[in-house]
């Protein structure tokens, strides 16, 4: 039999209590035992020099330094005066290629890669070959879930996995089982998936994890983190909750030909993630339900940068094929797209919330195929550049009740984009589509597509040569038609009902024709309805009602003819607001007393000059 080496590695300190807080247990007696409680103590031991102790002391600064434990013994319990006992793993017994590999220090095993520093490697209880580095890694995995709990400490390095790492609780919600696997950043630590794997690391078993610091490369169709139930009753039907993710980098080729998931969540639940970034991918995220007695999701997500590769492709995807996935609230959720037919956020769901997200160089920007309370509240937004079948917002027959907005939506010089395109069939719950800036660039046309539940609110253009359909566009206080029109309207679609607000005024462009259905009741003294439009002081107007009968117009009052031989009258003021603005007032002044007027079906308003 031999000695085994003990100590001297980055997890070998003497941590004590002191009025409340933990400090290092400077100068601290360890004593060596066979049992965590009561048991035989170890006193055959061997100083760094090879000289007989029966105890460690602790130096200064609470570290222990190097001993060698009694023949065949490659482990045993540390007691430090303390009301229990640590176990202390040998350096360089058992499984795992120079490490101890069921022994441990404290709650954290340390694998170091087969590209760390030498003296890193020597330190490391488990120590990777870089051929099966899931070996060790799995190993110290187990370990740490066999023994209740604790830290898996990956080093700076390659890891070459060809197998998926599998992170796992006991498939019971009530027993605390906690797993952290740690690298040392994205770029320093990167585990990379072999060919033909469903995923470099999965989760499952109701565990509760943590995965911090760590790089993913994949390839193929493997996912970068996978999770799934065993939809075990005791487990609640969840993989994971209560668990972090944070500063997580996952990679794919950069082109195309990958068409897995960086992030693949089945069943998630009650979880927090933190600075993911995902490159070169096929897809960005996808979290779903699996059992239909529970609703996963219950997440948040700070910050998550996506850009995907290849064609037909989502960034984030948040889908119920059993339970709800309900839910989550995503906070600057970002994403870039490089191919055709790509969808930034595809939703099947309730009660997602995005905020301060940026989408480009998507087909369709949002589709909501079915679910309801769902909120988007964007930043900067643009569709792919080119695309022949763009869509910013899109809510099918059984997606209700949820809300877009975007403070900045472009539409690229010479495209066509769908802003809205609404089929709901849930008329009681609208969808509600409000605080949409467009920019319109030249040669651009945006249109829309909405049901009779619709609501359309502060819509607003800022018409750079582009052009927008007036019913989009809505008014910000009174929920009307937005005053400023494109100037190439000539469908005649641009109605005004003076029974949704008898006060309404807009600007008129030029060569626009306008359909104007005057029905009101009108007050003798000036007090019915009036319809004003806007225009420059030196322009000239021209009316002509269903039959064709044209009235000109100049400064001053104007009488003009309707279809029903009722007399109007109109007028021309000069207004004092910037750009020396007129208005044009029609108004019947005929009857004395209340009466119900029709005029025609329409007048139709043409601006001449």
């Amino acid at each position: 039999m031999a000695r085994s080496t003990f100590g001297a590695s980055a997890a070998d300190f003497v941590v004590q209590p002191t009025d409340g807080l933990w400090g290092v247990g400077s100068g601290a007696t360890v004593t060596l035992w066979d049992s965590d409680d009561g048991g035989t103590q170890y006193t055959d031991l061997l100083d760094a020099n090879s000289q007989p102790i029966t105890q460690v002391v602790a130096d200064g600064f609470g570290f222990i330094g190097e001993f060698q434990g009694p023949d065949g013994v490659t482990g045993m319990w540390a007691e430090t005066g303390g009301t229990s006992r640590v176990w202390m793993g040998a350096r360089n017994g058992g499984a795992g290629g120079g490490g101890g590999g069921s022994g441990y220090t404290s709650l954290t095993r340390i694998v170091a890669s087969a590209t760390a520093p030498a003296d890193v490697r020597a330190a490391a209880q488990y120590v990777c070959d870089g051929v099966a580095d899931n070996v060790q890694i799995q190993q110290a995995l187990a370990d740490a879930r066999d023994n209740g709990g604790g830290v898996v400490q990956l080093t700076v390095g390659n890891y070459a996995l060809a197998a998926p790492l599998t992170i796992e609780g006991t498939d019971d919600v009530d027993v605390e089982i906690g797993v952290a696997l740690l690298g040392q950043g994205a770029r320093a630590t990167m585990l990379t998936a072999g060919a033909g794997l469903t995923s470099a690391i999965h989760l499952t078993r109701v565990v509760r994890v943590q995965l911090c610091d760590l790089g993913i490369t994949v390839g193929g169709a493997t996912h970068g983190i996978s999770s799934a139930t065993t939809n075990g009753v005791t487990s609640g039907h969840r993989s994971f909750w209560n668990s972090s993710f944070k500063n997580l980098q996952i990679n794919g080729p950069w082109d195309g030909s990958h068409t897995g998931y960086a992030l693949h969540l089945g069943s998630p639940f009650r979880s927090v993630f933190e600075n993911i970034e995902v490159g070169g991918c096929g897809n960005g995220w996808r979290m779903f339900s699996e059992h239909a007695d529970f609703n996963p999701g219950d997440c948040v997500i700070n910050r998550s940068f996506v850009d995907i590769v290849g064609n037909n492709r989502v960034a984030y995807h948040v889908e119920s094929p059993a339970g709800t996935m309900n839910q989550n609230n995503w906070s600057m959720a970002e994403a870039h797209a490089s191919g055709t037919g790509c969808t930034g956020i595809l939703v099947n769901g309730s009660s997602q919330r995005f905020w301060g997200t940026n989408l480009e160089q998507f087909d369709t920007l949002v589709q909501v195929s079915s679910g309801e309370s769902n909120v988007f509240d964007l930043n900067y937004v643009t569709c792919r550049d080119g695309g022949s079948t763009n869509k910013a917002f899109v809510c099918g027959t059984g997606a209700y009740n949820n809300r877009f907005s975007a403070m900045f939506l472009n539409v690229a010089a010479g495209d066509d984009l769908v802003a809205v395109e609404d089929a709901s069939t849930v008329s009681a719950a609208p969808n509600i589509f409000e605080r949409i800036r467009i920019e319109a660039n030249a040669g651009s046309n945006t249109t829309y597509s909405a049901v009779a539940s619709t609501i359309l609110r502060n819509i607003v253009a800022f018409l750079d040569g582009g052009t927008v359909q007036a019913g989009l566009l809505r008014h910000p206080a009174l929920g009307q038609p937005d005053p400023v029109l494109k100037s190439t309207d000539t469908s005649r679609a641009n109605t005004i009902s003076p029974a949704a607000d008898p006060h309404l005024t807009r600007p008129v462009a030029a060569n626009a024709i306008y359909d104007v259905e005057v029905i009101a009741v009108w007050t003798n003294g000036g007090g019915g309805f009036r319809a004003g439009w806007s225009v420059p002081a030196s322009a000239s107007m021209a009316w002509t009602d269903n039959d064709g009968v044209g009235v000109a117009t100049a400064a001053g009052t104007v009488t003009f003819a309707s279809g029903t031989g009722t007399t109007f009258k109109g007028k021309l003021v000069t207004g004092a607001t910037a750009g020396n603005v007129t208005f044009l007032w029609a108004q019947n002044t005929s009857n004395a007393s209340d009466t119900i007027l029709r005029v025609g079906s329409a007048l139709t308003l043409t601006r001449v000059a």
